[in-house]
């Protein structure tokens, strides 16, 4: 069974968050999952955060699908200066390799390979991020999300 990220975009209007987009990061990455929630993190990346649950102070719309989702896991949020502070130049073993027919598998000393997040995360995370910074400035947006299995 696979596991699916549930991400809300949110900006902050006079003192208040509000939802303003739901069509970001909604594609199945283990890699973005990894990053960004410490989930299905086969390449052992060191996650931006640990999961913080739902902020107190979430948009109205986006409490209450959270609370209609019994089947969601590992709550976080983010905010748009956190996500483009971080040093994707930065570099980390990548332990996600592929052994023939039994799929993907945790390597060993010696297997994966040393990439940069940047390498790792890919173009689409980077693009997400722009459509991001149209809601205003980085620390009047953010990301909240959970996962389902």
């Amino acid at each position: 069974m696979g596991c699916d990220i549930h991400p809300y975009c949110e900006k902050l209007v006079d003192g208040k968050w509000e939802f303003v987009l739901t069509n970001i990061f909604d594609w199945r990455s283990y890699s973005i999952f990894g990053f960004l929630g410490d989930v299905r993190n086969y390449s052992c990346c060191e996650p931006l955060s640990k999961n913080r649950g739902l902020p107190e102070d979430v948009s109205e719309y986006v409490k209450k699908i959270r609370y209609e989702d019994d089947q969601c896991h590992s709550t976080s949020f983010l905010t748009l200066k956190e996500l483009l502070d971080f040093d994707y130049d930065k570099t980390f073993w990548n332990r996600r390799i592929y052994r023939g027919n039994s799929g993907a598998c945790i390597a060993e000393p010696g297997e994966g390979e040393i990439v940069s997040y940047r390498e790792f995360l890919g173009d689409g995370f980077f693009l997400e991020l722009e459509k991001m910074k149209a809601f205003g400035s980085p620390e009047e947006v953010r990301l909240v999300f959970w996962f389902d299995n």
